[in-house]
């Protein structure tokens, strides 16, 4: 089964500057913030083991059949197609486009590189402090992000974060923290979503969410989880 992949990526353009904002700030133990494809993903996972798409190969070829792509786009997304992946070279050129035209814009973002190749925004400068400039920050990383980073850098979160396509975030990052010794085989990833939204399930994780590990885990299914 798969889930519909025009709501993965529904609001793409927006994934950088959501995640971002919508963490940004809050003083609290834990919380967590899912990116908008991973929310969208997630009310599409009704069944456990849901996937986005029966390959990363099927979601090349579903994107390069699009006329709208840019000629930049379209080139990594064939090169991805013959090689089977988005090549990290790629994906660092698509962020550093993103990154030359947010600066051009006013915007200095702030990032750090995860052990699992992917960049996590941790801050900007200067921080929007009213609506307009919410509104002002979130139209220049959509702006920015056309042709550039809007499809690239969502492919390969999920070539580098979801290998199996798991259209349910939390079952996504469940598996990246089995693997990573983190949690054991009887954690699920309904104990985490309960645990990250703080419904008294579970009052806290059994490892450190602020570690790379975690983070890489959390980042590569598609939640922005904010430690303070």
């Amino acid at each position: 089964m798969t889930a519909s992949t025009s709501s993965i990526f529904r609001r793409g353009t927006l994934r950088r500057a959501a995640a971002l904002l919508s963490c940004m700030g809050l003083l609290v133990s834990l919380s967590a913030c899912s990116t908008p494809w991973s929310r969208d993903t997630a009310d599409d996972a009704q069944t456990s083991g849901t996937r986005i798409a029966p390959s990363m190969s099927a979601l090349f070829d579903q994107y390069l059949a699009k006329d709208t792509l840019s000629q930049f786009e379209r080139d990594v997304l064939q090169r991805a197609k013959k090689t089977g992946k988005i090549s990290a070279e790629d994906y660092e050129t698509a962020h550093d486009k993103q990154a030359a035209c947010m600066a051009e814009n006013g915007w200095q973002e702030q990032t750090r590189k995860l052990s699992n190749g992917l960049y996590q925004t941790t801050g900007v400068t200067p921080v929007p402090s009213t609506d307009a400039e919410v509104n002002k920050y979130m139209e220049a990383s959509n702006t920015c992000s056309e042709g550039t980073s809007k499809i690239i850098e969502s492919l390969y979160q999920l070539q580098q974060g979801n290998p199996g396509l798991l259209a349910d975030p939390y079952e996504t990052a469940v598996e990246c923290l089995k693997k990573s010794s983190l949690v054991d085989d009887a954690y699920t990833g309904r104990k985490l979503e309960n645990a990250l939204n703080g419904d008294g399930t579970s009052k806290s994780l059994p490892f450190d969410a602020s570690s790379d590990a975690a983070q890489s885990c959390f980042t590569g299914a598609g939640l922005a989880v904010n430690v303070g």
